[in-house]
């Protein structure tokens, strides 16, 4: 059973109007580290847009519309039989006719509640701005998860660079022990090639690694610019609407009100209006009919004033009835209905979609979980080797190219952390984004 159109609108107009308050209460609570992507260019997009829709809206639900309409009419006459010699102006062939006319009309149309085209016409304005708030959800999302991958990647990559640094040291320090031992004959020339071409190497990592940080660097200056506070501690969304699964409703009422429009489009018109003549020039009407309820009234003036016996009429009662019922109108009811269904549909299709995409993402989550785990476990065993190394080394059990190996192992071991924690980090941004929870909203 179709909706009555005052409760649907009532429906979509409050759910629209809670969307449109937290769209707006996100500009309160984005402080600290997401304040920066408030100017960037894809919000302000956003945001435009969900204005626009939202005057849209008001413009569709003004209680009060002015129209003006007026028109000029020339007049092409013969002269009266006997013209030149018509001296009686009473006698009605010697009278003159104008050479013009003009009419002017202006109306006041009253919309105390929506109803009909009108109802219809705020319930897909009220959808318009949904579906805008929707979209600025989405762009808002998708920067501050990109702000905080940012902020990781430049982490990551300063890791990097410590690692490449270690491994310059550590080949350097192998290249001098080479050499050494060639001196004194326990080296091959083969193996100081072997060593120099590691240092080699070595140094290009060193110089790839630099440029990595310059980029993530860069990628961070262009979202947050300056700025220096540190992103939020996540915490996993539990639940929420997808968009997916959203638009899909969105389509299905759209769908609901085409049908409920070509539906009223075969019901009688009744109309109604009174004239009241205020002069023979002047008039004032009221009128109403039954598709939109809209009350008008409208002042007209004309230059032909009524002539008698027509000007003794001082009002004007009028009622009408209209029907437009168009061979196919049936099939038109129908394909409405068919595309109702289609939705409804492709409501349910989403549904199960992304309860089954919802699935795989926390199960990544839990996969990259226990990678973070194992990762934090080596990096305690790589420091737990380091410190044996150096106690090793101060009692003069192996040379200090051992400990820097260690420290190698450890900052290699720090470095896949900083993977694993990206890589946990990037599957929780993966579910705010199937949200399209903003993360400002949770994580304050």
């Amino acid at each position: 059973m179709n909706k009555p159109h005052s409760a649907q609108f009532g429906t979509v107009a409050a759910r629209s109007a809670a969307l449109i308050w937290m769209a707006l209460a996100v500009n309160g609570l984005a402080q600290g580290f997401f304040a920066p992507l408030e100017s960037h260019p894809s919000l302000l997009q956003a945001r435009l847009g969900l204005e626009a829709a939202q005057a849209q809206l008001r413009a569709t639900l003004s209680p009060v519309s002015f129209q003006a309409q007026g028109g000029f009419s020339f007049f092409e006459v013969t002269p009266p039989p006997g013209a030149p010699t018509c001296p009686n102006p009473l006698n009605p062939q010697c009278a003159s006719l104008p050479s013009d006319g003009r009419q002017i009309t202006l109306g006041l149309t009253f919309t105390p509640f929506p109803f009909g085209d009108v109802s219809d016409a705020a319930n897909q304005a009220a959808l318009g701005v949904e579906q805008a708030a929707l979209g600025l959800r989405q762009a808002r999302t998708q920067l501050e998860a990109q702000a905080v991958e940012a902020v990781l990647r430049v982490r990551l990559a300063e890791t990097g660079l410590e690692v490449a640094r270690l491994g310059v040291q550590l080949a350097q320090a192998n290249l001098e022990a080479s050499k050494l031992r060639e001196s004194r004959g326990a080296a091959s020339p083969s193996e100081v090639r072997q060593a120099e071409a590691s240092l080699r190497q070595a140094a290009l990592q060193l110089s790839d690694a630099e440029r990595n940080l310059a980029l993530a660097r860069q990628s961070l200056f262009e979202l947050i610019g300056q700025g220096s506070a540190a992103p939020p501690r996540l915490i996993v969304p539990s639940q929420g609407l997808p968009p997916q699964v959203r638009q899909a409703e969105l389509q299905l009422a759209n769908a609901q009100i085409a049908y409920d429009r070509a539906l009223r489009g075969v019901l009688p018109v009744v109309q109604g209006s009174y004239t009241r003549n205020t002069s023979d020039n002047d008039s004032l009407t009221l009128s109403i009919n039954s598709r939109t309820l809209q009350p008008t009234l409208s002042y007209t003036n004309q230059s032909q004033g009524r002539s008698a016996p027509q000007n003794r009429i001082v009002g004007t009662l009028q009622i009408g009835l209209s029907a437009n019922i168009a061979l196919g109108v049936a099939d038109a009811i129908e394909a409405a209905q068919k595309q109702v269904d289609a939705a409804r549909q492709a409501l349910e299709a989403a549904r199960r979609n992304s309860k089954l995409q919802e699935d795989l993402l926390r199960s990544s989550l839990q996969t990259a979980e226990q990678s973070l785990a194992n990762a934090l476990q080596a990096r305690a065993d790589a420091e737990r080797s380091l410190a044996e190394a150096r106690e090793r080394e101060r009692l003069g059990l192996v040379s200090p190219l051992s400990s820097l190996q260690a420290e190698l192992a450890l900052a290699q071991a720090r470095l896949s952390l900083e993977q694993a924690e990206l890589n946990r980090t990037q599957r929780i941004l993966d579910l705010y984004r199937y949200f399209a929870l903003p993360l400002s909203e949770v994580n304050r």
